[in-house]
């Protein structure tokens, strides 16, 4: 574990005097080996998956660890997109001039080291390693055993990679861990920078409560579509259904979908809709009178992020009332309101105390691509130091600098 620290925290230290060229060269030649080298990964991924189908594994972690040609594809295409980004690091923002001549401003910098934990997700390998690096960081990346092939390989790529640039191997590190020594990594606050788990609620909270280093927390999305006074129905349906179908087992797929009462006439057409598209509906007493055959939602259900076809559909009073279901039930993740109405609208996104809140939109758009990152590392339910989607400069700190020009604070 010693070791694997200390040549991380030297990485880290070659990448934060890196060069844009250098750092690009290695995402593009990434990029380029998992081209070259696809069905090796895939065939690794699938002998994960076989591995994964004999322990019992299925579902939506079983989706999870998939890593198809075209999930492939999307990686390089995503290398690609981060080669072209600007570079964080050196940048230079809220510049200001003070009364006294100083010039003063924020520089963006490298944090150092990241640990990185996850479950399945042999893609994060590939997404942890673009932006830690591209943000002058190392990384230590602690996939599952369940993706250790795949992982194992992808991580042979990244030091192949950098190696090729002039930059040191060891800036993404795959590492095969011990439960007692991620605990002994958890407690390096004085080597590790950050850590960012990703996975089930026991991960993340186990994480969390033994770490004496920040962690920076994904926990589920338990996301909503709140159907609004004056919404344009068709408009809804398309939300609602791609909300739930582009991506059933993503954190960000809506689950619980909101109806304003002045929409009741509307819901056996949009339940209907639902279960043509083979997706499984859970009403509230509301509901049920309008539809009937379908099952009640218990209280959990409210509660319950179900990375499956499966909507949570309720009808409330008003805004006012999405809104507090929102706050009750929801996670903090991703919320949507379809209205017309601006006023509604604005009070939606002005209120509702998510990382991500969308009008008119699908949720599947809280998504580190769709607002320019490239990709995400994850969507962050945090409000320090990071919140939604993160990419570049969720990985960076900044220091101030002051240009002077012989200015003192005291006589001479």
């Amino acid at each position: 574990v010693q070791e694997i620290v200390d040549r991380a925290e030297r990485a880290s230290e070659m990448l934060a005097r890196a060069d844009t060229e250098s750092k690009n060269r290695v995402l593009l030649r990434m990029a380029a080996l998992l081209g070259e080298r696809c069905d090796e990964v895939i065939a690794a991924n699938e002998q994960d998956l076989e591995q994964a189908r004999q322990a019992g594994i299925e579902g939506s972690l079983l989706d999870r660890l998939a890593f198809s040609k075209a999930k492939v594809r999307s990686r390089i295409t995503s290398l690609n997109k981060i080669a072209a980004l600007p570079d964080p690091i050196g940048q230079c923002f809220e510049q200001q001039r003070r009364p006294n001549g100083l010039v003063v401003s924020r520089m963006r910098v490298p944090l150092g080291v990241i640990f990185m934990i996850y479950e399945a997700r042999p893609h994060v390998t590939v997404n942890a390693g673009a932006f830690s690096l591209k943000a002058g960081n190392a990384v230590i990346c602690k996939g599952g055993s369940e993706a250790q092939r795949c992982n194992t390989l992808l991580g042979q790529l990244w030091t192949e990679a950098l190696e090729a640039a002039g930059l040191p191997g060891d800036a993404v590190q795959v590492a095969s861990l011990s439960h007692e020594a991620v605990d002994e990594l958890l407690s390096m606050q004085e080597k590790i920078a950050l850590v960012v788990p990703r996975g089930g609620k026991e991960l993340i909270r186990a994480v969390s409560e033994r770490s004496r280093i920040p962690v920076i927390k994904h926990f589920e999305g338990v996301c909503h579509v709140y159907v609004g006074d004056r919404a344009d129905t068709d408009k809804a349906l398309k939300i609602v259904l791609d909300s739930k179908l582009l991506m059933p087992a993503v954190c960000n797929a809506a689950e619980t979908v909101l109806i304003d009462a002045s929409l009741r006439f509307w819901t056996p057409m949009l339940v209907s809709a639902l279960i043509d598209h083979g997706i499984e509906v859970r009403g509230c007493p509301l509901v049920c009178q309008e539809v009937p055959e379908i099952q009640p939602a218990q209280e959990e259900d409210w509660y319950t992020e179900y990375l499956d076809a499966i909507y949570s559909v309720r009808i409330v009073a008003g805004l006012d009332e999405a809104m507090a279901h929102i706050a009750q039930y929801g996670s903090g993740h991703t919320d949507v309101i379809v209205t017309e109405n601006y006023s509604h609208a604005m009070r939606f996104v002005r209120e509702v105390d998510s990382s991500v809140v969308l009008v008119n939109a699908s949720t599947m758009f809280c998504d580190g691509e769709s607002l320019g990152m490239g990709a995400e590392i994850g969507i962050s339910t945090d409000k320090l130091h990071a919140r939604g989607p993160m990419g570049l400069n969720e990985l960076t700190s900044y220091k101030h600098v002051i240009w002077g020009e012989g200015q003192i604070m005291g006589a001479t």
